[in-house]
């Protein structure tokens, strides 16, 4: 599965969240990340600033771009990601990292601040 082991259609649901917030698009290079997306009415643009991204270069790269990156491992948020979806005990928990949701310039739904788990 995609984005360390939650599967495609949660992710997409909590991508399209961000997304709303965010010009309704969001960057994704995953086939099957990208088709769940479309699904759910959100554009696919890679001039996005909300992004799905799997490997650790990529996170990097987007988060150099001040974009809101969103990723499947919690190690990942240490590389500029600002919310990490992955799964515990077979469901999926959001880490968030405010000081990188700020420097990306996008919008953090408040949904998310109240589910999720902060990372300093």
């Amino acid at each position: 599965m995609p984005g360390g082991e939650v599967a495609a259609p949660t992710l997409a649901k909590i991508i399209r969240i961000v997304a709303s917030g965010n010009g309704g698009k969001a960057a994704c290079e995953d086939a099957e990340v990208s088709a769940e997306l479309g699904k759910l009415g959100v554009s696919i643009d890679p001039e996005a600033k909300v992004v799905w991204a799997i490997a650790d270069k990529d996170v990097a790269r987007f988060a150099k771009q001040s974009k809101l990156v969103i990723c499947g491992q919690v190690g990942q948020l240490g590389q500029g990601a600002a919310i990490a979806i992955v799964a515990e005990g077979g469901r999926p928990v959001i880490y968030l990292s405010p000081a990188n949701a700020t420097s990306s310039k996008a919008n953090l739904p408040d949904a998310l601040l109240k589910i999720g788990k902060v990372v300093k």
